[in-house]
């Protein structure tokens, strides 16, 4: 058995955005694959097994709870975090209930370490099988 970093998937639509993600999450020791858009994503997560998604909001066409409805039911073991404006935070809660995390944009990446930290599983190695 080969020991391999948790992966974590990185959607948003800003190159900024991808590269502090990206940075923050690879000092947590997670491998990133970074996507400006959510249709990168979904075929992301058809190749691969993630234990984590980040998905900005602004990077899909479909609503963030349709986002939230394919992950739950195509992908249950990962964990989604959606970024989206301040503004906004609230009537995405009602649109997508209490299940996934909501970030808030301009993103703290204090925030997003402790997400990483605090998902299911974290710390522990995933296995290839």
């Amino acid at each position: 058995m080969v020991k391999r970093r948790s992966l974590a998937l990185v959607s948003e639509d800003t190159e900024l955005g991808r590269w502090a993600l990206t940075r923050a999450l690879e000092a947590v020791g997670c491998e990133v694959q970074a996507v400006s858009t959510w249709v990168e994503a979904s075929a992301w997560l058809a190749r691969a097994r993630f234990s984590l998604a980040f998905v900005a909001v602004s990077s899909a066409p479909e609503n963030a709870a349709d986002i939230v409805a394919y992950v739950r039911q195509h992908h249950p073991n990962t964990h989604l975090v959606l970024l989206a404006d301040r503004d906004s935070i609230g009537e995405l809660r009602l649109a997508c209930g209490p299940e996934p995390d909501i970030l808030a944009k301009p993103l703290d990446l204090e925030e997003v370490v402790h997400v990483a930290h605090s998902r299911p599983g974290a710390g522990e190695d995933m296995l290839d099988a």
